[in-house]
């Protein structure tokens, strides 16, 4: 299954610089793996200070930084993860700010979208 982005290409409601832009903005305003295990009280300052200071030595990740150093579980990452997911600005929204799309071309993409993936006999993905 396409993403939501591809899918509004493909449809002619927006170009891929479009998507790209939305999308660089969607990672702009992502917020970080080791903020969200701070807010949730996962993880303690100097143990976020010393996964920043490995992972600028490795091409490793936070998550599997915090993992190896026993700061982490695998199930809180996946707990960090799916929050990072569910907080980050939806593609259509940042489409909608940039000027690109109106509130009402959003609404009936995601509905034919949404009509497109229960055709496919899909699971729902995460509109990117």
């Amino acid at each position: 299954m396409e993403h939501f982005g591809t899918f509004l290409v493909k449809q002619g409601m927006v170009t891929p610089e479009h998507v790209i832009q939305a999308l660089d903005c969607q990672q702009e305003k992502q917020l970080p793996v080791g903020k969200i295990a701070l807010q949730y009280r996962l993880l303690e300052m100097n143990h976020t200070f010393n996964i920043l200071n490995r992972q600028a030595d490795t091409q490793l990740k936070f998550c599997d930084i915090a993992v190896v150093l026993g700061y982490l579980t695998r199930d809180q990452v996946d707990f960090i993860l799916d929050i990072q997911m569910n907080q980050r600005p939806k593609i259509g929204e940042i489409l909608v700010e940039m000027g690109v799309l109106n509130r009402e071309q959003l609404a009936e993409a995601l509905d034919g979208y949404e009509k497109l993936k229960g055709s496919a006999g899909c699971e729902a993905y995460p509109a990117r």
